[in-house]
Formats: C-alpha cells, structure tokens, sequence
C-alpha cells in the first residue's frame, strides 16, 4: 500500500513527547508499506534531518513556514467559520506541496497528524481515504484548557468563540476521516460523546523504545535523598498547568513530611515560570538535557500532575519501561489502562496526590513492587514495534489491496502509476533478467482483438502500463479504476532522467535514421551525463526478415540496461517478444513514436487536450492522410467494445 504522511513539523529528534509518538508510527508503518512523507519545517529548522527519514521513506519533502500572526478578534476571526488554532496552519506552500505530491503518485491511503493537518483535504483529494493520528483531541484539549488555564474574561471569551468553532470543525472532519486513531479509551468516549457516534475511531497507545529505556542500561544510581522527577516540554500548557498545581497545592504538603525531598524538573525550553521553581529549595530545572534516562533512574518516583489532558503520557510508559515508579492524576494516566496500587499509583485530589507521593517514597517495597510490575507491563503491551503493527495491519484492512492487474476487452493492465512503474523498471534492472514492458493504448486493444499474436504478447508481458486517458475513463466507469495514464511518451523522459541519475545505459532501436540522430542528440544534450550504450536504425523491412541475429549480438556487445524499440505497433512488440531474451537487456519497452517527440520532428499535444484525452485528435491535425483511417477504426471498435463492457458489468449475476 502506498500512504502520504502528512505532518505540522519534523519529529527529529525526539526533544518531545509527540515526536515520539509521530516518529516511531512513522518509521513501523514504513516496514509494512511504501510511505511518504510531508512535513512543516518552522523558519527551516530540522531540514538537516532529511537522511534520517531517507533511510526508510521513499520520498521526502520538506516545507519550510513562519508561523503566521494570531488574528485579532474584530477583524481576523470573529467573521471567519473556520477556528482560529485550525486556520494558523491555512499555509498555502502546503497545500501546493500536497496537490504537487499527488499530482505525481498514487496514494491508497493518506496519514495525517492532528486535525490541522485535516483541512488540506476536506474541499480537495476527497477521493483518498484519510486517516488522522491524534495525540489530542483537540476539542477535550481546548475544554481543559479553558477550565484550567485560561484567567481572563478576554481569554476566555476567545477560548469559547473558538471552542464552538472547533465544534463544528471537529464534526467536519469526522464526516470527512475513513479512520481516526486516538491514544486511550478515554479519548474514545469523549468523541463519541461530543463529536461523533458514527465515526470510525481505532485506539492505538503510545509506546517506548524498549531498547533505549532498558533498566540499568546507563549506570546512574538512585539519588541518596528521596527524589522526585517530573519531565516533560516546559513549554507546553499542560506540564506548565501541572506543576503549577503541584507548587501551589502539593509540594509544601510533601516537603512538611519528607523534609529532605529533592525535585528535578527536566525538559527543554522551560518558560519565565518553571524558572523560577529553581528558586524553592531542593528543585531542580535542568532545562533540555542530552539524555533523560539518567534522571528517570536517579528518581525514587515521577509524578505527573496533569490537569489538561487528552492523548496519553510517553513519560509513563518510559518510567514504567525504565523501572521508575509513577504517582499520577487519571486525567495524565489516561488510556494506559493501569491498575492503581499494583502498575502505578493514581491520584486526583490535591490531599490524596500527597499521601500517594508520601506513602511511594516512605515504602521501599512498594517502590520495589511497582518497579518490577511496570517493567513487564512495558515489555508485554508498550513496544512500538507491535504497535506500529497493529496500525500497519488496521490500514491494510481499512484500504483492501486491490488486484495488481485488471482486464479492459480482455486486454491486461497493471494497475500502477508512473512512480510505481519507475520502480518496477529499478527492480528489473536490479535483477539483471530480461522483461518486455508494453504501453497499451486504445490502438492497442482495437488491433488486439483481430491479431491474436498481439494478444497473446500483452498478456505475457511483465508490465502492461495504460497510455490511453479513454481506457483510464473505461476502468473507472467499470469500478476497478486504474491510476493514471502512464503515456510512453511521457514514461520516456522521465526513464531518461533517471537513468542519468542511477547510471543506467540506453540502447536506441528503430526510427528513421535521421530521426534518430537528432533525437541522440537532444537527449545528450538534456541529459548530458547519460550514459547512451548504442543506437541502430534497421532498415525497414517486414518482421521476418530483420537481421535480428546481427542486431541482438550488437546489443549484447553493448550490455544496456534499457533498449528503446521503435518499430511501431504491433511490430515493436512481436520483435521484443521474439528477440528480448537474446538480446539479454534488463528492460525493453517499445516506444512508438517517442523518438520523433524526442528529436521535435513531431509535437506533442497541449497539456490540456492530454487531460480531456484529445492527444488522438492533434495527432490527427499533424498526420491526417496516414491517420485517420486508424482512428475511425479506433474509434467504432473501442466504442462497441465499451459499450459491451458498461453493459455485461451492470448485468445481475446469476445465482
């Protein structure tokens, strides 16, 4: 399956909870199918971590963006339907990013990060499946944060104009998504209370990398004193919300019964107001650290005093994975589905989240219990390999694998796109066999059906591509679409291109020999570090009597890896099908009249006339004598022949 990944930033490294989460979904899905990937790079930051999603996303693209100016009220967002935190991300180099993407592959299925990233496909690409993976739900986000948060009449006024707005939106989306995968079941409930009760929703927990929080991999001893560690981005509301509450409502009740406590505050850029906890005696702010282990086993506890929720804690599952027990509040426990008192301890009570810290760091053996107890929860239910899986195995069935080859008049074609048959023509020539590739249009299917050895060769071809916007128009109506048209004389250059790039070798066969001088020509002038293994232009003769000994002992001598054929229909086919394996080339395709495109003795259609599958008809302006006999034929017989089709397709079957 082929999924566009589309995410609000790079997450790299993983400096934070969410890139966590986005990074290892990412990589695991991109071990069960072909990905990639999109991604917002604020003022060209992170660009530098491209290798890192090279290694295993096919394509990578990076889009650098400013973060535009909050609107003002009266005369940015009252009057606008669209919620002021959903239409900051409205960035029209996005958008073109995405119409380019899809413009030049096919995509089974697109994966979004967050609801921001769900506007670029709710008025266009509504014909791919969506899948949005929250972190949040950005509506619960919102309510919490208001409740909590938000001090001022003003604030508050802007956080429900925007709440209803992000109501409606949320709703939109839902409409829109094939799939939503939330964090935790408590997530699930909140959407189908407020949201939807018909949406398809999959929960999928965050996870660790078991390998890197491994126990006692780093030897860092636990602190002397009884210590409390509390990690997290200290720029993000909620863990500046929680800590918040636990200094103004929690600490001094801790302190008063364990006078010695020490509190590491660990996580990067820590606003004006972490800062100052620094102050309090026996805390800690570290600010960004190169590596949270050592903290996470330096701390008796971690606690997690989160009052603004949504998604589940990464802290968790790296506390439980590392053998650091946690004392937590549901709301920051939230789907993890950990029992209290046995894998964790939960408390939601001011009073009640001190006892717990207390009776933790007073109890080695409950310390000890809930140590070993996490640990094998993380090791049994958190690893992101089985979890990307799970993801990777909801996607497949979301999105049935369709048949790789479907028949139009009983002629085969490969359901591929030009990306994709690019990569057949790289693993053909990786594995060094001979294969015929043929680009069938309408021609091709009406000359078929009176010549059976035509027939025949298409249907034991290794690659049939469709170069025919009417045949693309045909699969479609019968509901087994293809693609695109992949036209050969479109498929030519770009095979050419990349070529020049990987260092394969061309051969030219057929043309007139004029013709394809010229065309040599252009194309090394193009495509100047190409590397062009031969030409030949046989004279014309019939089929049977070509020197094809001759010819394939001077392609054999040449060793390309690519041999360009242009005999012209159905001679170029039966010739490659006749001489391919002794000629020993990777990759023979049969080009028609691409050399004369090649060479500019023939033009091709204006972009448009292509779209509304009308090339047939500048063709016809250019040559009329020699055509128009083909294509009245064409047209009569393909037109009966679909006909036929949309009819015997729309029959009840019989029982």
């Amino acid at each position: 399956m082929n999924i566009l990944v589309v995410y609000p930033y790079i997450p790299f490294p993983l400096d934070r909870g969410t890139y966590q989460r986005t990074f290892h979904l990412l990589r695991e899905l991109a071990r069960e199918h072909t990905v990639d990937l999109i991604a917002l790079s604020e003022e060209g930051e992170r660009l530098e971590q491209r290798p890192v999603f090279e290694e295993f996303c096919r394509e990578v693209r990076f889009v650098s963006f400013q973060h535009p100016k909050w609107p003002k009220l009266l005369t940015g967002r009252l009057f606008k339907a669209l919620p002021s935190t959903i239409r900051h991300w409205s960035l029209p180099q996005m958008a073109q990013a995405i119409r380019e993407q899809l413009k030049t592959n096919h995509y089974d299925l697109v994966h979004v990060c967050d609801i921001v990233m769900a506007q670029y496909f709710l008025k266009e690409h509504r014909d791919i499946p969506l899948s949005i993976d929250r972190s949040r739900v950005d509506l619960q986000f919102q309510q919490q944060q208001t409740t909590h948060h938000t001090r001022s009449w003003k604030d508050k006024c802007l956080a429900y104009e925007n709440m209803v707005k992000l109501w409606f939106y949320e709703r939109r989306v839902a409409k829109r998504s094939q799939l939503q995968v939330l964090c935790g079941p408590d997530d699930e409930v909140f959407v189908r209370q407020w949201i939807s009760r018909k949406a398809p929703l999959k929960v999928v927990a965050n996870g660790v990398d078991l390998d890197f929080f491994k126990p006692n991999l780093i030897p860092a001893p636990r602190a002397a004193k009884p210590t409390i560690l509390f990690c997290g981005a200290m720029d993000y509301t909620p863990n500046v919300d929680a800590l918040r509450w636990y200094f103004s409502e929690i600490h001094d009740g801790v302190r008063a019964q364990v006078p010695d406590l020490e509190v590491l505050i660990v996580g990067k850029t820590p606003v004006a107001e972490v800062q100052a906890y620094a102050e309090k005696s026996g805390v800690t702010v570290t600010g960004s650290v190169p590596d949270v282990r050592p903290y996470y086993q330096r701390a008796w506890l971690q606690i997690v005093p989160l009052r603004i929720g949504g998604g589940t804690r990464l802290k968790i599952v790296e506390s439980l994975s590392i053998g650091t027990p946690v004392v937590s509040t549901t709301i920051g426990a939230q789907g993890l589905n950990l029992d209290h008192d046995s894998q964790i301890l939960l408390a939601d009570k001011a009073a009640d989240f001190i006892h717990e810290t207390v009776r933790a760091l007073a109890t080695p053996p409950l310390r000890e219990k809930l140590r070993e107890a996490g640990i094998r929860t993380a090791q049994r239910r958190f690893s992101w390999s089985q979890i990307g899986a799970d993801l990777a195995k909801a996607y497949t069935e979301l999105v049935p694998a369709q048949p790789e080859r479907i028949h139009l008049m009983d002629i085969p074609f490969d359901r591929v796109t030009m990306a994709q048959t690019l990569d057949r023509v790289g693993n053909m020539i990786t594995s060094r066999q001979p294969h015929c590739i043929a680009t069938a249009n309408v021609d091709f299917l009406v000359q078929a059906k009176g010549d059976g050895d035509l027939r025949q060769i298409l249907h034991e071809a290794h690659l049939v591509v469709c170069d025919g916007t009417p045949l693309v128009w045909l699969s479609r109506l019968l509901k087994k679409a293809l693609p695109e048209r992949v036209a050969g004389s479109d498929l030519v250059p770009q095979l050419l291109r990349q070529a020049e790039q990987k260092g394969w070798s061309v051969y030219f066969l057929g043309g007139q020999e004029a013709v394809l001088k010229t065309a040599i020509q252009n194309v090394q002038a193009k495509h100047p570090a190409l590397r062009i293994a031969g030409s030949e232009s046989p004279p014309f003769r019939p089929l049977a009597q070509m020197d094809h000994e001759g010819i394939c002992a001077r392609i054999r001598e040449a060793k390309p890896d690519i041999l360009l054929v242009s005999f012209g229909c159905p001679k170029q086919e039966k010739w490659i099908r006749q001489n391919y394996e002794a000629a020993g080339v990777p990759v023979n395709i049969g080009v028609g009249a691409t050399i004369d495109f090649l060479a500019g003795a023939m033009k091709r259609a204006p972009r448009w006339m292509q779209v509304c599958g009308l090339e047939w008809v500048f063709r016809l302006c250019q040559e009329p004598r020699r055509l128009i006999k083909r294509y009245a034929l064409d047209l009569v017989v393909f037109g009966i022949g679909a006909c036929r089709e949309l009819l015997h397709n729309r029959r009840p079957a019989h029982v």
